[in-house]
């Protein structure tokens, strides 16, 4: 699919003519119905993808906190109350050695 389409009219279409090609090129492997299967959902979830192409958002915030979480569960091992689990996922998300950087450089 082509992300330079001008409009989502246009970005539906070549998702469309991506379906096209590559159903025709799959048709006669009968190794490849994963494939066909792939595609299925594609065309099941078009308009989905168009809206989230469009739209800018991602879930990279998300993942970050979930990093964080994963982070201080690795480190909290042994910690026998959520209140020290909870302190650990503070201290590992807090900016405190950026705000110790800009002490030193004052």
């Amino acid at each position: 699919m082509d992300r330079s389409a001008p409009t989502t009219r246009g970005a539906r279409w070549c998702i469309t003519n991506y379906l096209n090609v590559m159903r025709e090129a799959v048709a006669d492997h009968t190794d490849l119905k994963t494939m066909a299967k792939t595609l299925n959902t594609l065309q099941r979830h078009a308009d989905q993808v168009v809206r989230r192409w469009y739209s800018g958002l991602t879930n990279a915030r998300l993942e970050g906190v979930n990093e964080l979480f994963q982070t201080a569960r690795s480190w909290a091992r042994g910690y026998r109350n959520e209140s020290n689990f909870i302190a650990r996922i503070y201290l590992i998300g807090s900016p405190v050695e950026r705000m110790l950087d800009e002490v030193k450089s004052t």
